[in-house]
């Protein structure tokens, strides 16, 4: 599981400069800031919690997307992101057919399609900034064909 340190939140204290009290304020404040301790000096946000990883499956299905590709009747993968994350991408890979990525986001109209293409080597992509919320993640194929995928979740934007 990859750290994430997320301390903008909290000024650089000299903590053995605080008074008694003030510490044990500061020292509850990380807890309820959405920060939860992991092991005895690891902090990572709760909104992370789902990032930095990998799902596998197949994708496509028989369900008609109308514009999307044919998706399966469930989604391929959901999060739910407790507060707003400055960036995160989700990358698709398959072993065959013409895959795309359906994403359905928190709102009404939160519905975003990627169509994998000769530039991408057929392999969607969507990053950027994803607000808190419950979204539904659909690997589908063009012509409606089953393959084996991956999708890559990450919250780094150096990779």
């Amino acid at each position: 599981m990859m750290t994430i340190f997320n301390f903008l939140a909290f000024p650089i204290i000299n903590i053995f400069k605080l008074s008694p009290i003030n510490l044990v304020i500061y020292t509850l404040a990380i807890p309820l800031a959405g920060l939860n301790m992991l092991d005895g000096n690891t902090f990572t946000s709760a909104a992370f919690a789902q990032a930095n990883q990998t799902i596998e499956g197949q994708s496509g299905g028989s369900s008609d997307s109308q514009g999307c590709g044919f998706i399966s009747d469930r989604p391929n993968y959901e999060m739910d992101l407790k507060q707003r994350v400055d960036y995160m991408r989700f990358t698709v890979q398959t072993d065959g057919g013409q895959p795309t990525l359906l994403v359905l986001g928190p709102n009404p109209n939160d519905s975003f399609c990627i169509l994998g293409d000769e530039v991408s080597g057929l392999k969607p992509e969507i990053s950027g900034v994803w607000e808190a919320g419950s979204y539904k993640i659909y690997v589908g194929d063009r012509n409606g064909d089953r393959h084996k995928f991956t999708l890559n979740i990450s919250t780094n934007n150096g990779s």
